[in-house]
């Protein structure tokens, strides 16, 4: 006969679907959308323990840091112990932590294997091993990549006049439609994705999910994101600087991305095991010239240039339906409300100078000189690799 104790019954139930998490992992919980989520976790009553090494700072996390239900642990997540020690009596783990952006991915091709697909995978076995059911990860609509041989007329979408570069847009992609990465970023997000995958079984049953671009402020707020970059220098510099501008991204507020995870983590188990969902809303795909136009109704003083042709090969709007109607998600914030909430901070001396490379990913690993382990992943390697060339995906499956 096998006996469990009152902790043990409890996962049980979670297990089955039967009862919510309460003591949840969350991974990289000091960073953009994690310090928008962990407020939400404390909120509704559970208990978190928080995976960081905090490589910029506490800040993000400060007014909480002396909270009942919160329990910090200040590591890095590449190591096994302190993943296993991390795990241990959590019901769930939410996965975070990444080199995030394709400048900073860029920097240094061998450390972003090493954090964001290798640590990946040993975090998910562990989990496994420890009898975590629900595992979310953090992905991206980065993976849909370049969408240009799929166009449609452009009158369906939003009135002519606020795009009259575009005569033709990509047609939306979903959870099931063919992935076309043009970044390392993008190649290590779908290589976890599919390492998950093989992971999954009954009792261990990642989800995952896609973010679009993010914007807005939280605890440890970004400005090498194009929403919060092109406001900025709207009010700062005085100039609207676009390239390229025909390009499509979907947006999506960062406090309505750590809803997402929030909901995620809420929904009956039943409804997200083994689910992707692409993470925003229909409403806010927009071109690069869109976002900058919106801007300049902020900031009508700020002159829009053209810098030209964009490298940067990247063009996908995204069909949201999924989480819509599996979750019930619908964002609270538009790009407007982002965009007015990023110029109030510089207004207020809260942001004081948006240049610091703290608030940019590329810039602060760039001069970070931080000694680091040794590389052991061929594996992950060739999965990379693999992951370049163009192929079809079934997500979720």
């Amino acid at each position: 006969m096998v006996m469990f104790n009152r902790s043990g019954i409890n996962r049980v139930k979670v297990l089955l679907g039967f009862a919510k998490p309460r003591n949840v992992l969350l991974i990289g919980g000091a960073g953009y959308i994690g310090s928008a989520l962990l407020p939400m976790l404390l909120e509704k009553g559970y208990h978190v323990r928080l995976l960081d090494l905090f490589l910029y700072g506490a800040e993000a996390i400060r007014d909480y840091l002396h909270h009942p239900r919160l329990e910090i642990m200040r590591a890095d997540f590449r190591h096994v112990d302190k993943v296993v020690e991390a795990t241990k009596n959590m019901d769930a783990v939410i996965h975070l932590g990444a080199i995030v952006g394709d400048p900073a991915c860029a920097l240094d091709e061998d450390l972003t294997i090493e954090v964001n697909l290798t640590a990946t995978r040993m975090i998910a076995e562990v989990a496994k091993g420890s009898g975590v059911s629900r595992f979310i990860f953090a992905s991206t609509c980065s993976v849909y990549g370049a969408c240009d041989e799929a166009l449609v007329e452009h009158s369906e979408l939003k009135p002519a006049s606020m795009d009259e570069h575009s005569k033709l847009v990509p047609v939306p992609v979903g959870e099931h439609s063919e992935l076309k990465p043009v970044s390392l970023y993008a190649r290590s997000k779908i290589a976890s994705e599919r390492v998950l995958l093989s992971l999954s079984d009954t009792n261990f049953a990642p989800t995952v999910l896609r973010f679009g671009t993010i914007y807005g402020l939280s605890g440890r707020t970004r400005f090498d994101l194009v929403v919060n970059l092109l406001t900025a220098k709207a009010l700062v510099e005085g100039q609207i600087t676009i390239i390229g501008g025909e390009q499509w991204r979907p947006f999506v507020h960062v406090r309505d991305a750590a809803l997402s995870v929030f909901k995620t983590l809420e929904a009956p188990f039943p409804l997200v095991k083994h689910e992707t969902f692409n993470v925003g809303s229909n409403e806010q795909n927009y071109t690069i010239y869109q976002v900058g136009a919106i801007i300049n109704q902020f900031v009508p003083a700020a002159q829009i240039v053209d810098q030209g042709a964009d490298t940067d090969r990247r063009n996908y709007r995204v069909n949201f339906n999924k989480i819509r109607d599996i979750l019930g998600f619908a964002p609270a914030w538009v790009v407007e409300e982002g965009v007015a909430q990023v110029i109030e901070a510089i207004k207020s001396g809260k942001i004081k100078d948006y240049r610091d490379p703290r608030y940019s990913n590329v810039k602060f690993l760039g001069n970070e000189r931080a000694s680091r382990l040794a590389l052991q992943n061929g594996w992950a390697e060739e999965l990379i690799k693999e992951s370049s060339s163009r192929y079809a995906i079934a997500a979720g499956r």
